[in-house]
């Protein structure tokens, strides 16, 4: 495993649920070869654990904050540990 792999646990706040921010979350991670989740919380928030370059993150990031009608207001993000082995960015329910 190459050691600039970061593992990310985001949670988003704002307008993230019934506005495609799970779909676009998905498009965007398997376009920029990221790995890990993303699934709704019953708040209305929305928790994704991404795996990546920490740049390649950013960017992922950066695109979501440009797709509406999402609107995110903030981020809370917790590094956690890398997962060897992941291989794809997939939809929780």
């Amino acid at each position: 495993m190459r050691d600039d792999i970061v593992r990310k646990k985001l949670i988003f706040k704002g307008e993230v649920q019934f506005v495609g921010f799970r779909f676009q979350s998905k498009y965007l991670a398997d376009t920029l070869g990221l790995t890990g989740y993303v699934e709704n919380l019953p708040n209305g928030d929305v928790l994704m654990e991404v795996q990546g370059r920490m740049e390649t993150i950013q960017d992922l990031i950066l695109c979501l904050h440009q797709k509406k009608p999402i609107r995110i207001e903030s981020i809370e993000e917790e590094t956690l540990s890398v997962k060897a082995g992941e291989k794809k960015f997939r939809y929780m329910w």
